[in-house]
């Protein structure tokens, strides 16, 4: 048999034969990087021929064969060679798509809000662990920690006004605000409507009225810039109103919030929304609808998590498999962490539910899996649901159509971008025959309500919180845990209203 180079000679001259077609067939198989060799051949092949001169026309020129019939030999080595060719093409899809670089997130953001007490917003609602992208926070009362990309934190005072405007730099048009400023952050800029604040790494407040501006400088040292006035250096004990009289003062750390005032006020607001938490759980347990609660308080190290629904007798405790205790949205308020494939918890919902609705409050940390599991039927058919998260972070509502009818699944735009992973969010869905629809929401508002055709009952059954088990038998169970954290989950048999869900999520 003639050796690669031969073959590879052979194929370009059309004068393979059926066995050196074949043999070359099974060599591009076994050697992917033959390939790229007859690739090579290929263009060089392409640039002799344009560069060949053409035949005189005083030559000589071949008789032309006499017509043959085609045999079976000529079509097996028609066959193996289009083998061959449709081997090099596969081989060059491939090629392309690993050479395709992968399309990677990207994120708008510039600073996060850290923490937050007692938050009033003129503008859009924003709660601690949101990033933030460029724009304004008008921020009515409370105080709000800012800490931006580049390393400088900021206190804001309600009521405020900044505009975030980098990853280093923002302006504030009205409030007061007290920075650090790490040396990796040096050069940190804040712009006011009469001047720019650059910070050389240190500490400073500055107060920005309708009357007038000050900047006091705690520690280290900053720069104040003006139009068309010498720049100011303003060292550590020092404050200087930006217009007007610039006579040196002296800084008055005491009338601006400190991270000191911050944790003091921040532990106790946490305090205060966990008792009023715990306060209203008598009330909503004893709700005549509800059938399932899981406020996740049960004692460390239990591994079951019990009913507290009055009118929930019908509903077993739930049972904790793999899941670990970790915090919740509050000190003191606990909740489970799902981290592998086998932690879940495992309870059954008997007989059918005419009317469903339900909530929870989650912490997804990322969608690693096609389907993210929040609350799923066991198995799949016969009106089961499954309420999940996509990887493209749209929230599912899959309900399974009865004796093998089709299944509808009704999703929500998408709503967890990576923006949102590691924040407590609370999620509502509702199954209202009724109205013959089903609604989504998310942090109490609405985001997506879409049509009913099948209102049968749903037959939920054995079904797992933060998993999902799909009865195979063999060939491995699919992969849907959640990567995150649960710490409350409610069921109704009733729809609840808009403005019932709202109030939840408060």
């Amino acid at each position: 048999m003639p050796d690669t180079d031969t073959l590879i000679q052979h194929y370009l001259e059309g004068t393979l034969t059926t066995a050196e077609a074949e043999e070359l067939h099974e060599l591009l198989k076994a050697q992917p990087e033959l390939g790229e060799r007859l690739l090579q051949q290929f263009d060089m092949d392409a640039m002799l021929r344009a560069t060949k001169p053409l035949v005189a026309d005083n030559l000589i020129r071949p008789a032309l064969l006499p017509k043959r019939r085609f045999t079976f030999a000529t079509v097996t080595s028609v066959a193996a060679m289009a083998a061959c060719i449709t081997l090099l093409g596969t081989w060059l899809m491939n090629a392309a798509l690993n050479l395709r670089p992968e399309a990677e997130e990207t994120t708008a953001s510039v600073a996060v809000l850290t923490r937050g007490v007692n938050l009033e917003w003129d503008s859009a609602t924003i709660t601690p662990g949101t990033p933030l992208s460029p724009g304004w926070l008008k921020l009515k009362s409370g105080i709000a920690q800012i800490e931006f990309y580049q390393g400088a934190r900021v206190l804001i005072e309600g009521p405020a006004e900044l505009q975030l405007v980098s990853s280093g730099e923002a302006t504030c048009t009205r409030g007061k605000l007290s920075a650090q400023v790490p040396p990796q952050a040096k050069g940190f800029r804040i712009n006011t409507p009469k001047g720019t604040i650059v910070d050389l790494g240190t500490e400073f407040g500055l107060d920005v009225s309708a009357a007038n501006e000050e900047v006091h400088v705690f520690k280290g040292e900053v720069e104040l810039h003006q139009p068309d006035v010498t720049m100011k250096s303003l060292k550590e004990g020092q404050a200087m109103a930006i217009a007007g009289n610039t006579a040196m003062l002296s800084a008055n750390a005491s009338s601006f919030a400190s991270l000191n005032e911050l944790d003091a006020r921040s532990a106790i607001s946490q305090r205060f929304q966990f008792e009023k938490w715990l306060a209203s759980s008598s009330k909503l347990n004893a709700d005549a609808g509800l059938r399932l609660r899981f406020d996740f308080q049960d004692d460390e190290g239990s591994r079951s998590l019990r009913n507290h629904a009055v009118n929930g007798t019908q509903i077993s405790d739930g049972s904790i498999v793999g899941a670990s205790w970790t915090t919740g949205r509050w000190p003191g308020k606990r909740a489970l962490e799902f981290r592998n494939v086998s932690d879940r918890v495992r309870l059954n919902i008997p007989g059918e539910t005419q009317t469903l609705t339900m909530a929870v409050r989650v912490r997804v940390n990322g969608l690693d899996r096609t389907f993210n599991s929040l609350f799923m039927s066991e198995g799949w058919g016969d009106r089961k649901i499954h309420w999940q998260i996509t990887r493209e972070g749209k929230v599912r509502l899959g309900i399974a159509g009865s004796n093998g009818a089709g299944h509808a699944d009704h999703d929500t735009p998408v709503f967890f971008t990576p923006e949102r992973f590691g924040r407590w969010t609370h999620l509502a869905v509702v199954f209202d025959p009724a109205a013959k629809e089903v609604r989504h929401y998310a942090n109490g508002e609405l985001l997506t309500r879409s049509t009913l055709k099948d209102t049968e009952a749903l037959k939920i059954g054995i079904a797992e919180l933060g998993n999902w088990n799909d009865r195979r038998s063999s060939g491995g169970v699919a992969i849907r845990h959640l990567s995150g954290a649960m710490d409350e989950f409610a069921l109704w048999d009733r729809a609840l209203s808009d403005a019932e869900i709202a109030a939840l999520a408060k």
